[in-house]
């Protein structure tokens, strides 16, 4: 089952863009993995990250227009928060051999943080415009 959920944290690595069949056709997705961290008071007026509840997530981005957009613009090290279906992944850890868990999350919004962001260019609505636009132009009437 899984739950609705919004998490903040930086990005571990950067975003990888993988083809995948979803019924039948190709579609792009992107996973991204973020540390997810929750912070606390130290007493002095500041914060401190709560090791007891940060946390690795797994991030996967299947909508394509988003995953492409992720993928291009998103880095290692970035601040981002995710909203999406959170669940739990079990898996076996080779190596040992015990079950283990691990948290995912189907996202269907990321926003980057502008901590760590010196600058930003936008598209113009034109060229945006001319993206959504059909390859041929309509017939005359």
């Amino acid at each position: 089952m899984a739950m609705r959920s919004e998490m903040s944290g930086n990005v571990l690595m950067n975003p990888v863009l993988k083809t995948v069949k979803v019924k039948g056709e190709d579609r792009q997705v992107c996973e991204l993995r973020v540390m997810c961290s929750e912070y606390k008071s130290d007493g002095q007026g500041g914060y401190v990250q709560d090791d007891a509840r940060t946390f690795p997530v797994q991030a996967t981005i299947w909508h394509e227009g988003t995953a492409k957009r992720v993928y291009e613009v998103v880095r290692v090290g970035a601040a981002v928060t995710v909203v999406g279906a959170t669940y739990v992944r079990p898996w076996v850890n080779e190596q040992t051999n015990q079950a283990e868990a691990g948290m995912c999350m189907d996202a269907e919004r990321v926003t980057l943080g502008l901590q760590r962001v010196e600058s930003v260019l936008y598209r113009s609505k034109a060229q945006v415009d001319a993206q959504k636009a059909p390859d041929t132009a309509p017939a005359a009437v």
